[in-house]
């Protein structure tokens, strides 16, 4: 983390905010309460909050620049100072994309300049402040450019941008907001304004923050979907431990203003109607202090965003997760362990409304309100303590690296270079198909694990990844000093490989309800287009191993009406022009794999993809049902549409894509 880069942006984002914040109370709190206004007082407070957007835009402008600078000096890896002398300022600024949103929020600068100038703090003109508001917004808006949002791309990218602009008006409106109310409290306690306009611009406000924080939870909750990744990112990354800590923040002010709005704004119109001196100086006295402790909040939120900007989204880095323990569905697939569990959280469903409804009566109707919320209390704790036993049913040991995932994905380099490395280290005990009849498994007290078994899909990758670097007790010993990391994780995908395998060989022509995860490939067809696993269009995918005497075949399944992408790879030198193509011979080796035979012994072997990319059925000359009759073909291709959501073998359980 890059700590001058991050004070930059959090100065840098916390003037932009005090000076849209500024601006839009001026168009839509001060303006319309001191409409009618125009004495000195007024005046004076409309000079006031001009300063505070001419300050947030002095500081804006600096401390963008810095930023600009910092990160130029950044991708270059120089000094900040030799950016000027080394042309490096020039691409930054028209050949990236915080470049162009660098210019483009300095032309949002130059409108919002003329705006404000445009002001004059003698006279109310809302109308002026309503058109500063609108550049002032978008200057705040344009920072979504600079931030992770600009590296998301399609229409998600879109969407999240546009979620983001959202977010960062709406924080304007609200935090930007706090302290010129806070100096209209002021002007209203030294009664240089009247309690009327005070109580009428804290009204406009509390609608206003409600409606910003609404849209910041709405927008957060968008931002943290693409972003943060799932709880193990929110608790085992930098990024997610610093949202969490900003949403704690965030709810923090969100109390703070729920105190304003429904205790000392109701408060505050009684004691103007009352026009009592000493109660109106204590309830805006305790609006002032609140705003200022919500300004106070929203500073170390800002700072928090600063950091959040250089660190990588949650959602990209493997978390380290910092329990014995994490959840597990897998007793549910048990019918005995399933009715169990129901049964508890039932249990404990009832305990908890029990016990709420008790400690409601206890503070509605105030009779033994005491032993009610106790009771109420005890009721809902029991009924968790009572059912732990069985809860635990759901939780299995866990490591640091459980939520780690293979980062290969599925490469067959990478499982192809995981076949050498399991038949130098792993074969003497699991043996060469890993079904654990090994020749050293013979001497061992605990018999090693069949590698193929159904249980090899109830441990993550990352269970695996430990297990591999740091051994089993004595059952395993570690071999992290042996293997580097990109070596586990190609030891990982062959044994994921080598367990499809045996269980697409079970029935291997026939489609089925689980999915299978394919090696990567891609493929240049002859329309000149490009095909690959990940990007299938929505289009079944029919690959082949094509030796010379396969040529014949990859002509007749590229001729009929499939509607499928015929993808040859060949294992000679053969052509055709009839089917896309891909030269990969280690994609060769890999779906050789999942016939348990060599390179050399698989040619005509053909595979079913859906359109996710997962295998779901293989073919090889010799078995029945007969792929090479026309029907048969078909309604395995119709079996794959009917059944396009299949189940996934990857990861700690099944997968639904």
């Amino acid at each position: 983390m890059n700590g001058p880069l991050v004070a930059v942006r959090a100065i840098h984002f916390a003037a932009t905010l005090m000076l849209a914040g500024a601006v839009i109370f001026g168009a839509v709190i001060s303006g319309p309460v001191l409409r009618w206004t125009e004495d000195a007082a007024s005046a004076a407070l409309r000079s006031r909050l001009l300063r505070i957007a001419w300050l947030g835009f002095g500081v804006a402008m600096i401390s963008g620049v810095a930023w600009l600078v910092l990160l130029a000096a950044q991708i270059s890896d120089r000094a900040p100072a030799q950016v000027f002398s080394a042309g490096i300022l020039e691409p930054v600024l028209f050949h990236t994309t915080f470049g162009h949103d660098w210019l483009m929020r300095l032309a949002l600068a130059a409108l919002l300049a003329a705006a404000l100038t445009w002001i004059s703090p003698g006279h109310a003109g809302v109308s002026r402040w309503m058109v500063a508001a609108l550049p002032a917004a978008a200057f705040a808006a344009a920072l979504v450019h600079s931030g992770h949002a600009a590296a998301t791309e399609g229409w998600p990218g879109t969407f999240h941008r546009a979620s983001d602009g959202l977010h960062l008006i709406a924080a304007s409106a609200w935090l930007g907001g706090l302290v010129p109310l806070a100096l209209l409290l002021t002007a209203a306690r030294r009664q240089e304004v009247s309690l009327a306009c005070a109580h009428a611009a804290t009204s406009r406000f509390s609608t206003l923050g409600v409606i910003s924080v609404g849209t910041l939870i709405a927008t957060g909750i968008v931002n943290g979907w693409v972003l943060a990744g799932g709880v193990p990112a929110w608790i085992g990354t930098d990024y997610g431990r610093l949202l969490l800590i900003k949403v704690v923040l965030f709810f923090a002010m969100v109390a703070t203003a729920a105190v304003n709005r429904l205790r000392l704004t109701p408060r505050l119109a009684h004691e103007a109607a009352a026009a009592s001196v000493s109660a109106k100086g204590q309830a805006l006295h305790a609006l002032i202090r609140n705003s200022l402790i919500e300004a106070a909040l929203g500073l170390a939120i800002l700072v928090i965003v600063g950091a959040l900007g250089t660190t990588p989204p949650g959602a990209h880095v493997q978390p380290t997760w910092p329990f014995a323990i994490r959840f597990s569905d897998a007793a549910f697939d048990d019918p005995t362990l399933r009715a169990e569990i129901v049964l508890a959280l039932w249990t404990i469903a009832a305990g908890v409304m029990l016990g709420v409804l008790l400690i409601v009566f206890g503070l509605v109707i105030r009779w033994r309100r005491r032993l009610l919320i106790v009771a109420g209390g005890a009721v809902a704790v029991a009924s968790l303590t009572y059912v732990a036993p069985t809860l635990s049913l759901l939780t299995v040991e866990a490591y640091p690296t459980s939520f780690y995932v293979s980062p290969t994905g599925s490469s067959a380099s990478s499982i192809v270079q995981g076949a050498d490395l399991f038949a130098t280290h792993c074969v003497s005990c699991h043996g060469r198909q890993g079904r654990g009849d090994g020749p050293a498994g013979r001497f061992l007290w605990v018999k090693p694990s069949d590698l193929t078994a159904d249980h090899i899909y109830s441990h993550s990758d990352g269970d695996l990844f430990w297990w591999i670097s740091h051994g089993i007790g004595e059952v395993m010993p570690p071999f992290g000093a042996a293997l580097d990391d990109e070596a586990r994780w190609n030891l990982i995908d062959f044994v994921r490989a080598n367990a499809d395998a045996a269980h697409l060989a079970r029935a291997p022509t026939e489609v089925t309800d689980v999915a299978y995860q394919a090696p990567d490939f891609s493929a240049a067809c002859p329309d000149g287009s490009t095909v690959t696993r990940d990007d299938l269009r929505g289009r079944i995918a029919h690959l082949i191993l094509a030796g010379r005497a396969s040529v014949e075949r990859v002509a007749q399944l590229a001729a009929h009406s499939f509607d499928t992408v015929v993808v040859m790879i060949p294992l000679e030198d053969v052509t055709s022009t009839a089917a896309c193509r891909t030269d990969d011979a280690e994609l060769a080796k890999a779906l050789a794999l999942f016939r348990g035979k060599d390179v050399t012994q698989v040619e005509g072997t053909e595979f079913l993809l859906d359109p996710s990319g997962a295998l779901r059925a293989m073919w090889y000359p010799g078995v029945r049902p007969d792929w090479r009759e026309t029907d048969v073909l078909r309604r395995e291709i119709a079996g794959i549409r009917s059944n396009p959501t299949a189940r996934r073998t990857i990861g700690s359980h099944l997968h639904v894509h």
